[in-house]
């Protein structure tokens, strides 16, 4: 019961920081609704007791109304919980080459520009811009629910929302390992590159510093990448090298291009 609680804690929490939409807010409601537990199947073993029988139900409805209302009380003010037994989808949506060489091969659609879109506010410490880290705290929130399943980003230059990918599991070692993204259409471009994805994820080990990434993905050279994100003032060598972003009482990040099957990335990374 306490981790099925838990889950509607934490959409209660995503819903109000505005992560989640209405719409998408009940619908993960009632997807977990769906799976609440209903009592110990021996009771239908006792033999018919139509009043009985129900109460099941109704001390599960309670439930709700009560872990609702807590959380609404408490709203943002509730701190996530990390659990080592937090139920985890044992896939990884992290690009591979075989996901990049597929990129081409979306459907055509009319060429979108995407430079006044997807902007930055610091291209120095790689802080995206009020669009753009709506984004990313999308592809968060879908992390965070280990599935992407009914999570979509509309931005205004596409007709049709952007559908979420989300995964994410435990290595090896306990460390708890996520992702998510969304696929642009075809001829997408962002000053005059052409942009194929834009991802998230994270490395959180048990005991020890984890990292969060941030990516745009190209269908473009590194080195071409590198060029137009230096006239955008970004300091961004190609990898092995990168460049520290060090924010006072922050976490410290890196920022890199690195080069993937076709194509390359703008790679920024923090962890503490």
């Amino acid at each position: 019961m306490s981790d099925w609680i838990d889950q509607l804690e934490r959409l209660t929490r995503l819903h109000q920081s505005g992560a989640l939409t209405d719409a998408e807010f009940e619908a993960e409601k009632a997807k977990l609704l769906a799976r609440e537990p209903q009592g110990n199947a021996s009771d239908a073993d006792d033999g018919p007791e139509p009043r009985k029988s129900r109460l099941p139900l109704l001390a599960g409805a309670a439930v709700v109304a009560v872990v609702v209302a807590g959380a609404a009380w408490f709203g943002a003010g509730i701190l996530p919980e990390r659990k080592a037994a937090e139920p985890v989808i044992e896939a990884s949506s992290i690009p591979t080459g075989a996901d990049l060489a597929t990129d081409a091969a979306l459907a055509t659609q009319t060429p979108v520009a995407l430079d006044g879109t997807l902007e930055f506010s610091l291209p120095a410490q790689c802080q995206a811009g009020d669009t753009l880290e709506r984004v990313y705290k999308k592809l968060e929130a879908g992390m965070n629910l280990g599935s992407g399943q009914g999570l979509t980003i509309a931005l205004d230059a596409f007709v049709e929302p952007l559908q979420i990918t989300a995964k994410s599991r435990k290595d090896q070692y306990q460390a708890e390992v996520a992702d998510a993204q969304i696929r642009l259409p075809e001829e997408t471009t962002w000053h005059g590159l052409k942009v194929s994805r834009i991802t998230t994820s994270r490395y959180y080990p048990p005991d020890s510093d984890g990292s969060d990434t941030r990516t745009i993905n190209f269908l473009e050279p590194a080195e071409k990448v590198r060029k137009t994100l230096a006239r955008l003032g970004f300091n961004a060598p190609l990898a092995p090298e990168y460049t520290l972003m060090e924010k006072p009482g922050s976490c410290d990040g890196s920022m890199q291009i690195e080069t993937r099957e076709g194509g390359s990335a703008l790679v920024c990374s923090w962890g503490c």
